[in-house]
């Protein structure tokens, strides 16, 4: 699939539309690592939109749903309560 837009990234996966936007750049900065999600959200993001970030390439099924299984998805809001 084609990379979402980032109102629709953010619409799908629960996160605000500038980290989606974060995410979604293509431009090389110092600061590329706050544009690489964490895993689980890399994961979650290919569940709801079919689109891979370049973190989970070379994952194959099984091991997405191993990672699902023992490192899931926390918003932020719900790991602080």
């Amino acid at each position: 699939m084609d990379k979402p837009n980032p109102k629709d990234l953010s619409e799908a996966v629960g996160i605000s539309r500038s980290y989606a936007s974060m995410i979604l750049s293509d431009e090389s900065t110092p600061e590329q690592s706050r544009r690489t999600p964490p895993r689980p959200l890399a994961i979650l993001i290919y569940r709801k939109t079919c689109w891979r970030h370049e973190s989970i390439a070379d994952l194959t099924e099984d091991q997405m749903r191993v990672f699902e299984e023992v490192e899931p998805w926390t918003p932020a809001n719900r790991a602080a309560a």
